[in-house]
Formats: structure tokens, C-alpha cells, sequence
């Protein structure tokens, strides 16, 4: 009976893994992906691209995942409704942003952030591109990835309590 149970218990298993399964993230350009949309279909698809062209042909890439390079400018909420950050590219700039937090990003973004103001070394974000910026998805950094939308449980400490 119990070799029964283990056996079923790993059928189930071995039947949902496949539903489990994410698309593999493939990267593009956007003259690529215009000249062969069908290839994309069943992947996920980030639009690799600089900051130049996102500004001058935003409606080619509106409510499109986007993945820009260039040096942080800024990070905080200073007259904006949430958290951004703005990178740059000379003198061109564009906003990230993400509206799971308000006022402050967690903890290994704001790590993050603060290395790589103080290096000064290029910053990847990829995201959604809105009509206010990019709504960030993921923070790339010599390496590092960030989600900014997790957001850790709170672990309560309770007297007794492991943790």
C-alpha cells in the first residue's frame, strides 16, 4: 500500500511538472522581431534596444518588454507617484519604475542601486514600456538580478519562535 501511495504521489508529479514550465526568455531586437513576429510566439520575448531609439520610436515599442542599458542617473521618489529610477544614456534619459512599492524600493534593490551609483557602471532594466516608463520588471547589475515587484513575507518573531 505504501509503494502504491509513492508511486501515485510521483505520477502526479511527473504529470504537472510540464504545466510547471516557463518559456525560455529570448532576446531581440526590434527589427528582428517586426521582420519575423511568428518565430516569438512561443517564448519570452524581450526586446533588447538603447535608449535613443525607445525615445524616438516609443510607439513601436509601447506595451512591449523592453531591455535598456545605461548609467543610473537617479533612484527615489521625488516628484513622481512611486519609487523610479532614471537611466542614462549622455544626455538622454528614461524613466523605470515599479508600482508594487510607493515610496521605497526592498532592500536588495536599493543595494543594488547604491552600488551602482557609486561605480558608475552601466545598469540593465527590463520591463514593459508605458506611456511614463518602463515598468520594471527586472534590474540587472555586473551579473545580479533583482525583481522589484517581490515583495519578502514579513516574518513575525513570536517569543519562542526559531526564527
Amino acid at each position: 500500500m505504501k509503494l502504491l501511495c509513492i508511486c501515485f504521489a510521483a505520477a502526479c508529479i511527473i504529470v504537472q511538472a510540464p504545466a510547471c514550465s516557463h518559456p525560455p526568455q529570448v532576446r531581440a531586437t526590434l527589427d528582428q522581431v517586426l521582420s519575423d513576429p511568428g518565430a516569438y510566439e512561443d517564448c519570452e520575448l524581450i526586446v533588447t534596444a538603447s535608449i535613443r531609439d525607445v525615445l524616438e520610436n516609443h510607439s513601436l515599442y509601447q506595451d512591449r518588454r523592453i531591455e535598456v542599458t545605461g548609467e543610473l542617473a537617479y533612484y527615489g521618489s521625488r516628484s513622481f507617484w512611486t519609487w523610479y529610477l532614471m537611466v542614462a544614456d549622455g544626455e538622454r534619459q528614461l524613466r523605470g519604475y515599479t508600482n508594487h512599492y510607493r515610496l521605497s524600493v526592498g532592500r536588495d534593490a536599493e543595494v543594488m542601486m547604491k552600488r551602482a551609483a557609486i561605480e558608475k557602471k552601466p545598469l540593465t532594466i527590463n520591463g514593459v514600456l508605458r506611456n511614463d516608463g518602463i515598468d520594471i520588471r527586472e534590474i540587472l547589475y555586473e551579473g545580479q538580478m533583482v525583481r522589484p515587484k517581490f515583495k519578502p513575507p514579513v516574518l513575525f518573531n513570536a517569543p519562542g519562535s526559531i526564527y
